[in-house]
């Protein structure tokens, strides 16, 4: 689970960045995203989950994984966030080497 406690000596905290809530850095990592699936910088989780849906056709696995997490995190950290989450936290799924450094 991404969280920022702290469970080594050093943790590595969660990154968030606001750039990822710019429309077309955000359709590098959701091709589909459009201004009506974005609201104040956050996206419908509800749009999230179109992208879960593995097609035989389907050519991008890694934007799967990415928006699984991203949607994981709508559900456990923003449940009163009107069903949507921050974009800003793409950041966190944008380089998933560094996904196993975090507490």
């Amino acid at each position: 689970m991404l969280t920022s406690l702290s469970i080594d000596r050093y943790p590595t905290q969660v990154p968030y960045d606001n750039t990822w809530s710019i429309l077309s850095n955000a359709r590098q990592l959701l091709p589909n995203i459009d201004y009506n699936h974005i609201k104040s910088g956050n996206v419908n989780i509800s749009h999230l989950r179109t992208y879960l849906t593995v097609a035989d056709d389907q050519e991008d696995d890694i934007t799967i994984v990415r928006t699984f997490i991203l949607f994981m995190m709508g559900h456990l950290w923003f449940q009163t966030a009107n069903n949507t989450v921050p974009l800003g936290y793409f950041a966190a799924a944008a380089d998933l080497d560094s996904a196993a450094q975090y507490d």
